[in-house]
């Protein structure tokens, strides 16, 4: 196989393809911004959709969110390098999406809030909120800038686009209709764009799969390839993936998403009914699910095509991050427009996922900074009409600061770039933490919050960027038989080793295996929001009892998960009281929250609909 003739430009239809869903995406944030112009100076309207957004965006919009050009280009690539095992993540979103719309959502929903940290003033202090806040900034950004960039960057060494057109083009676009047209504008934007998605994927798989002999002809080669596994039930946490850590790591880091980022949160809280929110988050499960299984089939596509001859091996490409775009440049090159399609498809990923990091981090700085910030100044509130502009402006600067990080990537290096990943899987898990420190145990008090956040964010980015130092997972074995110039490998094998699990396709010197405590490095990067979660339940709880506990009596029940009364409904009356730890439910109809700041006690108002569906719940 003759890898250097493969096709590294665009046509200019392949420009107009892409060019055409830019556009349509600025112009739904056109058309939001003039049909909703009446609505235009409330906060409400820009932030939450005015909170009567109907299921299917919402889902689509969450399915969207998180499903970045990263996911589509990574999916394919663990297919190709590491195998199978990790598609059995599937199965996880069947167990975080029931968890999520019964326990979590429903606090957050009778609330009645915009930012998701509200609740942790609410249940705490105001420092515990800014200090969530602030993190929450801090990931969002380097995420997002990653994302416009790791795309730009591997379409960049195969289609010869260049980096700078990418990011500054779709950032801007991006930007655009999320100032615009608002909260309304990105969801039915991130619809139009996992349509784009969704064809992009189905596309490579029918073709390729034609091309190759039948989809069966694909699976066969890649088992002979030892590419199908899915019989690892080691429970030893340090495998990178096994059944356990890619079914029950993957599940708590999805529940850690809905329960702790903003970017899902304020999305099935832009539904006014309860029950509809559920119903959404409930769909995002099969659309998680399909997106998967699409671009997984994707990477196996691509491992038939050169199971004898690894374009790495030969420098064809650099990273096997690239492998996707390559096989679609290789497959259909030829054909006017699809690699266009493709392009479009990878970045309408990158679009969703930045469109609605800007929109909850304009929500976010909005209400937990400079909202505070302007009362306590002026010792006014801020109008609405002060509100929408000022939620306008974050959303276009917080556009900028993320195209200049984007750019500043490209000369960090891919070391950074890992470091940056490993960071925004590695926060999820301290802010999910103390989440979960709040609802479930009315003891911990402001200290213990802070402590246990403070201290499980330390040490998971200890873990996390010793694991970029000092480990390498190992890749399954490529064959350069088939390859037809010189720059394969004399034996017709090649065994390499990958920097980590988070971020792929960048060769260093492999050190040697850690040993004693730095064996902690090996630890599944799966398994970091279970960690975070213990260590902050764990700090939080002891530093609570030492300084001070709260008493339970004196903490708002809707502040609080009512597990007693969800898993043991059918014990007296007395038990159940037992079991809340004292806490009264008389209290939840009241309208402030009786924790350490009762200033937002207008936040916990729920609604009348919302109390009378937690009532059938």
């Amino acid at each position: 196989m003759d890898l250097s003739s493969i096709k590294h430009h665009f046509s200019w239809i392949d420009y107009l393809v892409f060019s055409l869903v830019l556009l349509l995406s600025a112009a739904i944030g056109i058309y939001y911004a003039i049909k909703d112009r009446r609505a235009a100076d409330s906060t409400e309207q820009f932030l939450m959709g005015g909170r009567n957004m109907s299921i299917l965006p919402v889902s689509m919009s969450l399915l969207a969110s998180f499903t970045s050009a990263i996911s589509l280009l990574g999916y394919s690539m663990e297919m190709y390098v590491f195998g199978t095992m990790y598609w059995l993540a599937g199965i996880s979103y069947f167990i975080s999406a029931p968890f999520a719309a019964h326990f979590l959502l429903p606090v957050f929903h009778r609330l009645n809030i915009t930012s998701a940290y509200e609740y942790l003033e609410m249940r705490f202090s105001r420092s515990v909120r800014l200090v969530a806040s602030s993190i929450f900034i801090i990931q969002m950004l380097l995420y997002m800038a990653v994302v416009l960039y790791a795309p730009a960057l591997a379409l960049n060494q195969v289609s010869g686009l260049p980096v700078w057109i990418s990011v500054f083009v779709v950032g801007g676009v991006c930007t655009f209709y999320t100032v615009l047209g608002g909260l309304k504008a990105v969801m039915w934007t991130d619809t139009f764009q996992m349509l784009i998605i969704y064809a992009g994927i189905i596309a490579i798989v029918a073709e390729g799969s034609r091309r190759l002999g039948g989809f069966g002809a694909v699976w066969e080669i890649a088992k002979e390839g030892g590419r199908i596994r899915f019989n690892d039930f080691n429970p030893d946490p340090f495998q990178r993936h096994t059944f356990f850590t890619v079914v029950f790591g993957q599940a708590l880091n999805a529940i850690t998403l809905y329960g702790s980022n903003q970017a899902m949160i304020q999305r099935y809280l832009s539904i006014k009914r309860l029950r509809d929110s559920q119903i959404a988050l409930y769909l995002n499960a099969p659309g998680n699910l399909l997106v998967l299984c699409l671009v997984c089939m994707c990477g196996l596509v691509a491992f038939a095509r050169y199971h004898t001859c690894d374009p790495r091996a030969v420098g064809v490409i650099r990273k096997y991050d690239q492998i996707l775009p390559l096989l679609v440049m290789d497959l259909f090159g030829s054909v006017p427009g699809f690699p266009g399609v493709f392009v479009a498809c990878v970045f309408s990923a990158a679009l969703s996922t930045v469109s609605s990091g800007l929109n909850s981090l304009a929500a976010v700085c909005l209400h937990d900074l400079v909202q505070p910030l302007y009362q306590h100044v002026t010792s006014r509130r801020m109008t609405d009409k002060q509100g929408i502009m000022t939620s306008k402006g974050i959303a276009a600067l917080f556009g900028l600061v993320t195209i200049g990080v984007a750019f500043l990537a490209d000369s960090f290096g891919t070391t950074i770039l890992q470091v940056t990943l490993s960071i925004f899987g590695i926060v999820g898990g301290p802010l999910f933490g103390v989440f979960m420190l709040g609802m479930l145990f009315p003891w911990a008090n402001t200290k213990g919050a802070l402590a246990g956040l403070l201290c499980a964010l330390a040490v998971n980015l200890w873990i996390g960027i010793g694991a970029v130092l000092y480990t390498r997972a190992d890749m399954l074995p490529m064959n350069t038989l088939g390859c037809e110039t010189s720059n394969a490998t004399t034996n017709g094998t090649l065994r390499t080793t990958m920097v980590t699990p988070i971020l792929n396709g960048t060769t260093l010197a492999p050190p040697s295996a850690p040993s004693g405590h730095l064996h902690l490095y090996r630890l599944s990067y799966l398994w970091y929001s279970g960690v975070a979660l213990c260590v902050t339940l764990l700090v939080g709880l002891l530093v609570s009892f030492a300084t001070g506990r709260t008493d339970p009596r004196s903490v708002d029940p809707k502040l609080l998960l009512p597990v007693a009364d969800r898993f043991c409904c059918c014990l007296p009356a007395s038990w159940r009281q037992r079991l809340r730890c004292s806490v009264s439910l008389d209290k939840s109809n009241d309208s402030s929250p009786s924790g350490p700041s009762g200033e937002h006690a207008m936040l916990t108002k729920p609604s009348p609909e919302s109390v009378t569906e937690q009532s059938q719940l």
